[in-house]
């Protein structure tokens, strides 16, 4: 399995509480309306690029340990295609709760999270990403982009 430390920091928050449609209603105020795609959600593996697709912009309604359970599935959909546009969503959601998510990881959770973050970085650098507006993120894995 390609990147299995991410894998196992992913699977330790499953399942979500706040899956990708749960966000979307809480987007659309309780509204399932344009939240017709079905998701289950048992482990980070089953995860599918429709379904990043279909609910694009909904991370901030996540719980933090939500994001750290999609963390895996955006690194491999990313990895396959950098143009997977929900990722500048998930990076804002991940740069806000950034260091209260530090505060419940172990030291090996937290190495696992920056490297997760540097490959991010690695695939797509800022031409793909929108790095300038996540501060946070930079800061955790010593970059700057300006």
């Amino acid at each position: 399995m390609r990147y299995e430390d991410i894998y196992n920091l992913s699977r330790k928050y499953s399942p979500p509480k706040v899956d990708l449609r749960c966000a979307k209603i809480l987007d659309d105020y309780g509204n399932d309306t344009y939240a017709k795609l079905i998701v289950n959600h048992n482990s980070p593996d089953e995860v599918k690029r429709e379904e990043f697709d279909y609910y694009g912009w909904v991370y901030p309604f996540m719980e933090p340990k939500d994001l750290l359970f999609y963390l895996y599935a955006i690194v491999i959909e990313y990895e396959n295609d950098r143009e997977l546009d929900s990722i500048d969503s998930f990076m804002y959601s991940m740069d806000r709760e950034i260091d209260n998510l530090k505060k419940i990881l172990t030291d090996n959770e937290k190495q696992t999270l920056i490297e997760a973050f540097k490959l991010i970085w690695e695939i797509g650098r800022d031409d793909w990403t929108d790095w300038y507006q996540c501060k946070n993120l930079q800061k955790l894995i010593s970059i700057s982009v300006k």
